[in-house]
């Protein structure tokens, strides 16, 4: 029997309002933080401490709203960060947001997007909406697609790629071992560990405390300006603002609980790779990593991610762990076990989607073959 997402008779009575930056900074931050952790679908890139820590320095000019949603109760269960670009309302998204699926929670979801599409329609909010880094086959998008369906309206999922993710299979680490990464790949794994513990005592650390993360965090900062990022000019350190940001969304709000973990790989007690963490429930996303570059034969780097899956199991932390990447290709194919099919997805009114779709779809194949061609022409100068 095909399944069908609840239409109606699952509707709340439901507040609506759009609001400025002012009114995001202004949000209770329980309720935010409770609607992170009760999501449908987890980002904690749309977390409290990550949002206003855009807002008080790179996205300070990107006339950044939110279309929220509340119970007759006041209890908010859904908030829709965006931009609005050419008409076109865009999920949040800056350089280090690396999902721009909202906050919905899991016990409303039919509702709430119901309100959601009936604003659309109505015209209080953009006519349409372009979610960038969803989840193409996911819950949310099954349900959105249901219900624009049921509405006469349009959804187009375009430029598509897969994300590496990591989930504990039922035989535990020696079945990830056994199945997931390849004989060779684990012998090369191990023949670094061989290697770097011969330059001194080799340990993995995770910390999650503010302090320790605080500490961490410029720790990560200095090794990612002193290697290649730093050099192109796209390290944190390389401009103020996102030095700050740094600052401010991964090693935490005073009095709060630190929305990041650090994962450290240690040589003597000096870090020489980091993988940063931050969750909002039970899925950990990993946004930035770096490593010494003076150890890049002995593959540092490579050697934390295979620790990582090692705590991953080992603690039950986390039932599933993110990459967090918008690309194909990421040092994590070939050690986690899954990828997800991820992409742009456009809602709204029918012929307006469909055409947005079809120019974002071109722009990216366009620039692609750009990106291409310089390369080229780059390798030949060469």
């Amino acid at each position: 029997m095909e399944h069908r997402p609840p239409l109606e008779g699952q509707r709340l009575n439901l507040g609506t309002r759009i609001l400025d930056a002012a009114g995001l900074a202004g949000l209770d931050p329980d309720q935010w933080d409770s609607l992170g952790r009760h999501a449908l679908v987890e980002n904690p890139f749309y977390s409290r401490q990550y949002l206003l820590a855009g807002l008080e320095t790179i996205d300070r000019a990107a006339g950044l709203r939110a279309f929220e949603i509340r119970t007759a109760d006041d209890r908010l269960v859904a908030l829709f960060p965006f931009v609005r670009r050419w008409g076109i309302a865009c999920g949040a998204r800056n350089l280090y947001q690396f999902s721009g699926t909202p906050l919905i929670h899991k016990d409303h979801a039919p509702s709430v997007v119901v309100a959601w599409l009936d604003a659309i329609a109505s015209g209080r909010l953009p006519r349409v909406w372009r979610l960038r880094d969803l989840r193409t086959e996911g819950p949310l998008a099954a349900l959105i697609a249901g219900l624009a369906a049921h509405r006469g309206m349009a959804t187009a999922a375009v430029n598509g790629y897969r994300r590496p993710v990591l989930t504990r299979l039922a035989g535990g680490l020696e079945q990830h071992l056994g199945t997931a990464i390849a004989k060779s790949r684990r012998k090369d794994i191990e023949r670094a560990v061989r290697r770097l513990r011969e330059q001194g005592e080799l340990r993995f650390e995770r910390c999650d405390t503010a302090d320790a993360v605080q500490r961490r965090i410029e720790q990560f900062l200095a090794l990612e300006r002193a290697g290649w990022k730093g050099a192109g000019g796209s390290a944190f350190l390389c401009r103020a603002d996102d030095a700050a940001f740094a600052r401010a969304a991964f090693a935490g709000i005073p009095g709060r609980q630190c929305l990041a973990s650090m994962d450290s790989l240690l040589l003597d007690d000096r870090p020489i790779a980091f993988s940063i963490n931050i969750a909002s429930g039970n899925t950990a996303f990993t946004p930035k990593c770096t490593y010494d570059e003076t150890y890049r034969k002995w593959s540092p780097g490579l050697v934390l991610e295979y620790l990582v899956i090692e705590r991953f199991y080992g603690d039950g932390r986390f039932s599933a762990m993110d990459s967090a990447t918008t690309v194909d290709g990421h040092v994590v194919e070939g050690l986690w076990n899954e990828t997800a099919p991820m992409g742009e997805l456009f809602v709204g009114l029918s012929g307006s989607t469909r055409l947005a779709a079809l120019f974002a779809a071109a722009h990216a194949k366009a620039k692609s073959m750009a990106k291409k061609l310089l390369s080229r022409i780059a390798r030949g100068r060469h």
